[in-house]
């Protein structure tokens, strides 16, 4: 299948028009199509639909994912598609390391349209794909909605019996309890400049990890100007709690690629942590 196919079926777009919708652009305005469980949004930038409510509080920031409409569905779509070596890449290494095996329990965290997942599912080959537990993790908004519309259509399409998902929508005033089994391998990629307090999701993830868990994440540390002093998307509050959090992951947990430790000169890049705990 095409990367376009279940995003033009669900909001009744052509792949032409699915790519500019999901094309960044400076100052774009996109004319974002509803859906059935979303809005249409026309006429905004992305700046200009943060700025519809104050978001001083969690719950607004929270709703800034709803007030968006299928924007980051779109826009998470299109980047993604030529992403999926990386994507392959990160699944090969956790594979390798023993993270993903009959019976594990794999978890996306924040994960918008599940990108990994998604590439993951679609090059399992059903005849040998091991029995897994796949947990996805997101804030209520349509790029999650649409998540939970692609994926299973993707399991049914290739017939991956042995593939069982489980939705975990994330509330203002909680983290996360996810199933019964313990969590084998987490990835959380380009979620931590979002949350209110990195610190705490990771002490939340960490409390459902299996002993020698991989913890796959990056945390973008996009270059802000000095009176870039206000909540974007990118959380002042998750800036102000990256040192701790780094110091969390090197005391509890060992890096496996030293040379990618957190570094002003390499802050972007995507690590592996195996729990030590």
């Amino acid at each position: 299948m095409e990367w376009y196919t279940d995003l033009c079926e669900y909001y009744g777009v052509s792949p032409e028009e699915a790519l500019q919708l999901g094309t960044r652009s400076s100052g774009r305005k996109p004319s974002l199509p509803a859906s059935a469980t979303t809005h249409a949004v026309t006429d905004m930038t992305f700046e200009d639909i943060w700025a519809l409510s104050e978001r001083e509080t969690i719950e607004d920031v929270y709703k800034f994912y709803k007030d968006q409409g299928a924007w980051s569905a779109f826009r998470q779509c299109v980047r993604h598609k030529d992403l999926k070596s990386l994507h392959l890449g990160v699944i090969q290494s956790l594979i390798g390391v023993g993270s993903i095996f009959d019976g594990a329990h794999i978890c996306e965290y924040g994960s918008g349209v599940a990108p990994f997942v998604t590439t993951f599912l679609e090059n399992l080959d059903p005849s040998s794909a091991p029995a897994l537990l796949i947990t996805l993790t997101d804030v209520d908004c349509e790029h999650f909605t649409f998540a939970q519309y692609r994926l299973p259509k993707i399991i049914e399409r290739r017939g991956l019996e042995n593939i069982k998902l489980n939705f975990e929508t994330i509330e203002p005033s909680s983290l996360p309890v996810f199933a019964d089994t313990s969590l084998n391998a987490v990835l959380c990629f380009e979620v931590m400049e979002h949350v209110p307090s990195p610190v705490g999701v990771i002490k939340n993830i960490q409390s459902h990890m299996a002993s020698g868990a991989v913890y796959v994440e990056n945390f973008v540390k996009h270059e802000h100007g000095v009176d870039d002093e206000q909540d974007g998307p990118d959380l002042l509050s998750a800036r102000g709690e990256r040192a701790l959090y780094y110091e969390i992951l090197g005391h509890d947990f060992e890096l496996l690629h030293p040379s990618l430790a957190e570094s002003e000169q390499n802050p972007n890049c995507t690590r592996f942590w195996k729990s030590e705990i």
